[in-house]
């Protein structure tokens, strides 16, 4: 590792915080991005995950899922609730850090760097669908490679034989939490020179099988409402959302409450 990277990984640990015992970097899209270049360019292992409340919820019942997330390099805010709450907490988070805006600029960067790039996961053909739009809305981007394999561990022979023929500097996975960090984990050598993310239903988005939220929505942190709306068969998942809330406040109180007794 470059002494640029360990100086920025240092950095990295000045802004983490905790919602409810998940591990979070308070970063916004630009530094997010130049962690990225960092590592790519000096070739490391660098594993990224969005984090929202219901990763938070999952690795509150899920041991496996939080240690792994005591792993990552990097655990962006991707949620409002996350957000807010480390505020409330009295941390610095500029904002959310989306997996699709994420994704996005991993592209420009593999672009101006000439970087390799593969996309995996999605329905048939979903993945080979955004690679396409992402030749398209991204200029000098080589085509990404892409695969759709299995998921789960009886999958991992063929991933790992898919990983070694692309040789990815930039690989997005898009099998939904916490499938596609479990995924990478097993999948990505300790050695490799890539930076992985996982992007949830951002192939999807891409593809233009789903449509995302418009603008005035995302802005006012309403994704999750047009979402549901969208995919009903989601309020299974979101069912969590009110459990975070009412936890993370709780926490809040009971922290603020210890400080002031200091």
């Amino acid at each position: 590792m470059s002494a640029a990277t360990g100086t920025k990984t240092a950095a990295l640990r000045a802004v983490e915080f905790r919602v409810l015992g998940t591990r979070i970097h308070g970063v916004d899209l630009g530094q997010a991005a130049a962690w990225i270049d960092a590592w790519a360019q000096a070739g490391v292992r660098a594993h990224i995950a969005t984090v929202n409340p219901e990763f938070v919820m999952r690795a509150r019942r899920d041991a496996d899922f939080h240690d792994l997330l005591e792993r990552t390099r990097l655990n962006v805010p991707d949620g409002v609730g996350v957000v807010v709450a480390g505020r409330l907490g009295g941390r610095r988070v500029p904002g959310r850090v989306t997996g699709v805006a994420l994704m996005h600029e991993a592209m420009r960067l593999a672009a101006v760097r000439e970087w390799s790039v593969a996309l995996v996961g999605g329905a048939p053909g979903v993945a080979e669908a955004a690679a396409k739009r992402l030749v398209r809305d991204v200029p000098g981007l080589r085509p990404p490679r892409t695969y759709g394999g299995a998921r789960g561990p009886e999958g991992d022979d063929a991933a790992r034989e898919f990983l070694r023929d692309a040789q990815p500097r930039i690989l997005c996975v898009g099998y939904g939490a916490p499938h596609q960090e479990f995924w990478i984990d097993r999948n990505l050598d300790a050695d490799a020179a890539c930076v992985a993310i996982g992007i949830g239903g951002t192939l999807d988005y891409l593809s233009g099988r789903v449509p995302r939220a418009p603008e005035a929505l995302r802005s006012a942190g309403l994704e999750w409402a047009y979402r549901l709306w969208r995919q009903p068969s989601r309020w299974r998942r979101m069912q969590v959302l009110p459990i975070f809330a009412a936890l993370a406040v709780r926490e809040i109180i009971d922290l603020k409450t210890k400080d002031a007794a200091k």
